[in-house]
């Protein structure tokens, strides 16, 4: 069991340390980033579909009550990687960009007969940008170029526990650890200025609840409910300046510590379950209005999220047909945006599809593509419309510890 769980924690360091961006915004260039959907592992092909989704031996970062339905002597472990292609249309143009690496790493086993844990690396918030500007000289006819980039995000590491309270309630608490670096450059043909904001060890909880009843041999009903609180934490900053000309350093000073903050949010969700099929519905609210965005002309606003999503079995039970294992995911959610540019805010939706193929036993391959589209109205100077498509490759291993093997 040691040998597999440190292992495990191996394999979150090697992510870590290889964890990059897997979403490429304009928009991230604003507080810490654009913040991660949650969408990650098999549930990825249900848009994120998972509040009130219990499956069996499935790690469901979306609830951590969900954890109670690891199976006793299984150690599950989840690992995924994901890339993107983002195209971007405004009043300045068109253009379009990728990016890709590993998405999620995490492991979970039962630790009693009440209680069962995971822990895992998943990002929390993203920033990958790069915006050109032309500005006029002052006193001259002409113009300079300069282009504003940036890089990196926060990342969140999490020990979470679900424990079983009565025979179908059951609760659930993450806490995480979430920490970066976010590297913002402003380079002109004369200098170049970069800033490095790096973030303290953050300590975080989420709070969940799950309710599962069985209506009959192949049926049942799951209701969930998540939730945290708001999070202020510190960025320290470093600032450079260059000169392009011949690359030294002119200046090199420590910035005030920047202020920044994670929304309080509160989600439900209800998902039914049937022999060959499971839908569900999940709704999620997020407080951003009480967080300055530190902008003139873009501002936060309070988000609301709809998420519908379907997995389609034709026949988990049958012996003889591979096919009829193979699991069909589809998703659709939509939400008003988080943001507002210049007074004008948009719409964001999304729409998956994907596939769980079974290996062995606990052991499965899934993949899932995401349409996602970021609509603001481009009457506006100031908005640029995104659309993206995403492609998520996984694994899902499970594996039966402490079982001894019988020979007749």
């Amino acid at each position: 069991m040691m040998n597999r769980v440190l292992l495990a924690g191996i394999m979150l360091c090697c992510c870590l340390a290889s964890a990059a961006q897997t979403s490429v915004s304009p928009y991230s260039m604003f507080g810490i980033g654009v913040i991660d959907d949650g969408d990650h592992g098999a549930n990825s092909g249900m848009a994120g579909l998972g509040i009130g989704v219990r499956e069996e031996n499935v790690l469901n970062t979306a609830n951590p009550a969900s954890l109670t339905s690891l199976q006793p002597k299984t150690f599950v472990m989840d690992i995924a990687a994901a890339g993107s292609i983002s195209g971007f249309h405004g009043h300045g143009g068109s253009a379009w960009r990728g990016s890709g690496n590993i998405d999620r790493a995490a492991f979970g086993f039962r630790i009693g007969s009440f209680v069962s844990a995971a822990m895992g690396l998943a990002p929390f918030s993203m920033v990958e940008y790069k915006i050109g500007k032309e500005t006029f000289i002052e006193g001259r006819d002409g113009t300079y170029s300069s282009w504003f980039t940036g890089s990196g995000g926060l990342h969140k590491i999490h020990m979470s526990l679900g424990f079983d309270v009565f025979r179908d309630l059951s609760v659930g608490l993450s806490g995480s650890i979430i920490m970066g670096q976010i590297t913002s450059v402003e380079e002109s043909d004369y200098w170049t200025s970069t800033v490095k904001s790096v973030s303290g060890i953050t300590p975080y909880l989420d709070f969940g609840i799950q309710y599962h009843r069985n209506l009959g041999r192949y049926s049942s009903i799951t209701a969930g409910v998540t939730g945290s609180y708001r999070k202020d934490f510190s960025m320290h900053n470093t600032y450079s300046l260059t000169d392009s000309n011949d690359s030294t350093t002119v200046a090199e000073t420590v910035k005030p510590t920047a202020r920044q903050s994670i929304p309080a949010y509160i989600g439900g969700g209800i998902s039914f379950s049937a022999r060959k099929f499971t839908v569900g519905v999940d709704y999620m609210f997020r407080k951003w209005s009480a967080i300055d965005s530190g902008s003139d002309f873009l501002r936060y606003k309070d988000m609301n999220r709809l998420t519908v999503g379907l997995r389609y079995t034709p026949d988990r039970y049958d012996v003889r047909r591979y096919w009829k294992h193979i699991s069909f995911l589809f998703g659709v959610s939509a939400d008003d945006s988080y943001l507002t540019v210049s007074g004008v805010s948009g719409t964001d939706w999304t729409v998956t599809a994907g596939m769980i193929l079974p290996i062995r036993n606990s052991t499965s391959f899934y993949w899932s593509l995401k349409y996602e589209r970021n609509s603001f109205p481009l009457y506006n100077r100031n908005t640029i419309t995104e659309n993206s498509i995403r492609l998520t490759v996984g694994l899902s291993f499970g594996e039966t510890w402490f079982e001894r093997k019988r020979y007749n």
